[in-house]
């Protein structure tokens, strides 16, 4: 006998829920969608507790069949609860026979939205001095050294994150900006188009390491290097933090919250004494999770910028 699709429930997310959403964690997502058989089990795991709040992410699944326990990675302290509509409401009860007027959402467990598209060709200007152009446009700049030329044509990133254009990005750079020194040692951890690590080059770095997971943007990132003529400064590798060789006098993590919380003692290790450590990525609300990650390591909390619902901090390990 054939088996037969398992049910599934899908719970359409409002415009106000989603905004709601996108400001606590990066992610927006338009719906949730659950199978039925764990649906009703959730909810009953809910009803047991004496909870009207239904735990949707795997990590807040995890938290409510063993509460009290952390994940490791900083997702304890930082869930958010989701009203429910009347209808939503309505939804559930009759799918699970049980009262649910919240969903329980742990950030970690959502892909912030980096959206960005290598579509738009026109130059733009970060910061003071700093100009992000394709490599086949033209752009006027008083500062002529300071050009960030990203690949063009067949070469370019599509899916790779990093055009410039995402305030991530911009105040990575602005912060670049503010701290490199001619000579630095940096580390582009989790580079992406690379444009973090030739900013850095230009801004005086005498060595930089850029590293990423990804296969594909390690290809772009190398790309990045020679439209700049740079490889004779920059150095781009497929790994992570494993594969840095300190000590750093900067070191750059702009990558989802959960990782630079994982990474934070490694990330300690690899600053030298009165090094600067960049983390971006990061919306206003995991500020405080960040902050007392990376300070237990031994570091201070030096500045601070904003865009929109993102942040850019910069630590100083003492």
């Amino acid at each position: 006998m054939p088996g037969r699709l398992e049910q599934q429930i899908e719970i359409k997310l409002t415009s106000k829920q989603r905004r709601y959403i996108l400001r606590q964690t990066g992610g927006s997502p338009s719906s949730i969608n659950m199978p039925l058989i764990e649906l009703k089990l959730l909810a009953m795991v809910a009803a047991k507790a004496g909870t009207e709040t239904l735990p949707v992410t795997l990590t807040a699944i995890q938290q409510a069949y063993k509460p009290g326990q952390n994940s490791g990675q900083g997702s304890e302290s930082f869930t958010i609860e989701v009203s429910l509509t009347s209808e939503q409401k309505e939804q559930l009860r009759q799918a699970t026979g049980t009262n649910i007027s919240f969903l329980r959402i742990v950030a970690d467990d959502l892909a912030p939205s980096f959206e960005e598209t290598w579509d738009d060709t026109r130059p733009i200007h970060v910061g003071r001095t700093m100009v992000i152009k394709r490599a086949d446009k033209a752009d006027e700049t008083p500062y002529p050294n300071h050009i960030i030329e990203l690949p063009s044509g067949d070469n370019s990133g599509q899916d790779v994150f990093g055009t410039g254009r995402h305030p991530t990005t911009q105040l990575a750079l602005i912060l670049l900006e503010e701290y490199v020194e001619s000579g630095d040692r940096v580390l582009d951890l989790g580079t992406g188009s690379g444009i973090l690590a030739v900013a850095a080059a230009r801004l005086g770095a005498s060595e930089v390491l850029a590293l990423d997971t990804e296969e594909a943007a390690v290809v772009v990132a190398q790309d990045t290097v020679a439209v700049n003529d740079l490889a004779n400064k920059v150095e781009v590798r497929q790994g992570s933090i494993e594969s840095a060789t300190p000590p750093y006098d900067v070191v750059i993590a702009n990558i989802w919250p959960n990782v630079i919380i994982r990474l934070a003692p490694d990330l300690a290790t690899i600053v030298r004494q009165a090094g600067v450590l960049f983390c971006g990525g990061l919306v206003a609300a995991r500020a405080k999770d960040i902050a007392n990650a990376i300070c237990a390591e031994g570091f201070s909390l030096e500045k601070q910028r904003s865009q929109n619902r993102w942040l850019g901090m910069a630590f100083r390990k003492f």
